[in-house]
């Protein structure tokens, strides 16, 4: 079984590559676009930009995606798509109309300073509209998502083996090189998603005692991962538009409901008089169906929100109107790969799920550890 996946997916990436350097993608889509009145929305999803110099464990390509796939990618989707902010996409679902051309907005969660430095000059150069959501809490400190800092101190221990029968069992995991920190961290951060957000927050500390490293892991020489208010000012004056991502990044579902329901208000007050712009917009932390709640999503329109994004994979049909339940699509890579899952997904015009295509939906699942 898995050499036949093997095979399947080098044939995959061979016939995807042809498509791509052939530009028969480019011909797919300009054909959709003549035979089609109305196409679906696709609203790709990225976290951290990363570069050379940048310091993590790698979870793939959704939530560390490479400056040089990027600045592959937006000329491509410049060429190909409409591409829409946030309060486009919104416009045309209150219409209920579909979108004239096969369409994509750009989003970014949690609101990393590599956004800016890395990101932000790319779209700007290509008149490139996105979506930054923001946690709040940590604008503009030298604090990063809980992920990120589990991460960092998988990447900083001088330990060999890590073993926690809390979150692990009995399993001794060795962690000497980058891969096997990798696979740690990645074990573990999907083992603390799954408890209550207090608990969770005694088992980070325990797991940074076991590695022999303190809270402040990842620290270097003063350098700051997230973005200041500084900095998002700039970007929102530049058409980029600003959303919330909550507070503190917790699981609003593993937490009880009013402490969920300050954590979305907080976030949303804090950018507006942070800002001065209103907040329409909102992606919940992890983004997996079972970390929000029909409650929430209420409470979500109660207070002004005009939007809700999941991670939940798949196309938005704008002729259902509702853009409190959107889906998107983590940013794979390489561009070729990245093209043709975009273009078999307008080919189906909407009705693919997050269990159409078994590469995607694993790329999907690796980027929810980190968000």
């Amino acid at each position: 079984m898995a050499k036949k996946r093997r095979i399947r997916n080098i044939t995959k990436r061979l016939l995807f590559c042809s498509f791509f350097y052939l530009r028969l993608f480019d011909l797919i889509l300009k054909l959709l676009t003549r035979v089609r009145q109305e196409h679906p929305c696709i609203i790709l999803l990225y976290h951290r930009i990363v570069d050379e110099n940048s310091q993590y464990l790698n979870k793939g390509p959704v939530v560390h995606h490479h400056i040089k796939d990027f600045k592959r990618e937006i000329p491509y989707f410049k060429r190909n798509f409409q591409i829409l902010s946030m309060d486009e996409v919104v416009s045309h679902m209150k219409l209920g109309k579909g979108f004239r051309r096969p369409s994509i907005a750009i989003t970014f969660d949690d609101g990393y300073l590599d956004n800016y430095t890395l990101a932000y000059p790319v779209l700007k150069k290509h008149g490139v509209p996105a979506t930054l959501y923001l946690t709040t809490s940590l604008i503009g400190t030298p604090d990063q998502i809980w992920t990120e800092q589990i991460g960092l101190a998988f990447l900083e221990t001088k330990k060999d083996y890590f073993n926690f029968s809390a979150l692990i069992g009995d399993e001794t995991v060795p962690i000497k090189t980058k891969k096997e920190k990798e696979k740690a961290n990645s074990k573990v951060s999907e083992a603390l998603k799954l408890r209550p957000d207090d608990e969770r927050r005694e088992l980070i500390q325990q797991v940074f005692e076991k590695l022999g490293v303190n809270d402040k892991s990842g620290r270097h020489l003063g350098e700051r991962m997230m973005l200041n208010w500084d900095e998002i000012q700039e970007l929102r004056k530049d058409g980029i538009t600003i959303g919330s991502h909550s507070h503190t990044h917790p699981i609003l579902s593993r937490m009880p409901i009013q402490k969920a329901k300050d954590e979305i208000l907080n976030s949303k007050k804090i950018v507006e008089n942070k800002v001065d712009i209103e907040v329409k917009h909102f992606s919940f932390p992890n983004g997996r169906e079972e970390d929000f709640s029909e409650e929430l999503r209420d409470y979500c329109r109660e207070i002004g929100f005009e939007s809700i994004c999941s991670v939940i994979y798949g196309t938005n049909d704008a002729s259902e109107g509702n853009a409190f339940t959107l889906k998107r699509v983590g940013a794979i890579n390489p561009v070729p790969m990245l093209a043709g899952e975009l273009v078999r997904l307008f080919c189906k015009n909407g009705t693919a799920s997050q269990h159409t295509n078994a590469m995607s939906k694993r790329e999907n699942v690796k980027f929810s550890t980190a968000m």
